[in-house]
């Protein structure tokens, strides 16, 4: 006999995202604080609801099927949601209370915001977690309105009636090549660049492609040897190589490898860009939001007076 809809409740739930990050019965369990026998009996009556395997024995673990994998999703968003009811309050005492912040930020800005935002966190003793979360293209907008996002960290895109943003900060692309390059002299020049080897960064915004696309209008003779989809790794790729790559000039400021790394004007025109943080305008007076914009924003800002006078 299965079972009716209303008897899956949030703990069956909870089963599925454990059995999903554990990969084991065994594992789950312990994880839940439940005995081995009771979730396998709880995974028998999911597999008679949805009249699917759901879990299946790969190597040592199980993996999900094509309906598993659905439903692991669709379970994470509701505990989300289900967590964010059960902490509902007006209050924001992060020294008292537990509170968890979902952002979209991209690399360059975890780079840039968490490691100054933790220290606040830690200075004040503060019971508040930061899960950093990256939703494609679009639909991160989507996630703000539906409320499993708190902040979006980024490049604006467009304006949204629902949406409230804040500018963090200016950046522009420069070019940067190793300490050392043999074509140093010339990197400044349209002709010395173009006979560089390139890294490319996937386009993820508007500022990243319109450069990208002005780089590779400028001639067929740019030869990219190699494309990556995040920015971190593209320092150590050109201070132990003669590739040469835009990145955003903040970059060069933060990363540990900055100081072997040789800055260029690149050789097309480009305009500065902002990057922002994008909130709700529901949690615009919300005070755990509140809390989290002003955080970020004093972080930045004393990050931007730092890279300053360096």
């Amino acid at each position: 006999m299965s079972l009716s809809s209303r008897e899956i409740d949030v703990g069956l739930m909870r089963v599925v995202r454990e059995l999903a990050r554990m990969g084991t019965v065994t594992a789950a369990a312990a994880s839940l604080g439940k005995s081995q026998s009771t979730l396998s009996h709880a995974l028998d009556q999911l597999r008679q609801h949805y009249r699917d395997a759901l879990f299946v024995r790969s190597g040592r673990r199980l993996a999900p099927t094509a309906l598993g994998m659905r439903l692991v999703e669709e379970a994470t968003r509701l505990l989300l949601d289900f967590e964010r009811l059960q902490s509902l309050s007006i209050a924001f005492e992060p020294e008292r209370v537990p509170q968890r912040f979902r952002v979209h930020m991209l690399d360059l800005a975890e780079l840039l915001i968490l490691p100054g935002l933790l220290r606040v966190i830690d200075e004040a003793r503060l019971k508040v977690e930061i899960d950093v979360v990256r939703v494609d293209g679009h639909d991160v907008w989507a996630e703000l309105e539906a409320g499993r996002l708190d902040l979006v960290i980024g490049t604006p895109w467009k304006t949204h009636a629902t949406l409230v943003r804040q500018q963090l900060l200016e950046e522009q692309y420069v070019g940067i090549a190793r300490v050392g390059h043999p074509l140093a002299a010339q990197l400044d020049t349209l002709a010395g660049y173009l006979r560089c080897m390139h890294c490319a960064v996937a386009p993820r915004g508007p500022a990243l492609s319109r450069i990208e696309a002005a780089l590779e209008a400028l001639s067929p003779e740019r030869r990219v040897v190699t494309r990556v989809p995040d920015f971190l790794s593209v320092p150590s790729l050109v201070a132990s190589t003669d590739v040469v790559a835009a990145v955003p000039a903040t970059l060069v400021g933060l990363h540990p490898l900055g100081t072997r790394l040789r800055v260029f004007a690149l050789p097309v025109a480009q305009r500065r860009f902002k990057v922002m943080q994008h909130w709700h305008r529901r949690a615009h007076e919300e005070p755990a939001s509140r809390w989290l914009r002003k955080a970020v924003h004093d972080v930045v800002a004393r990050q931007v007076v730092r890279l300053q006078a360096a």
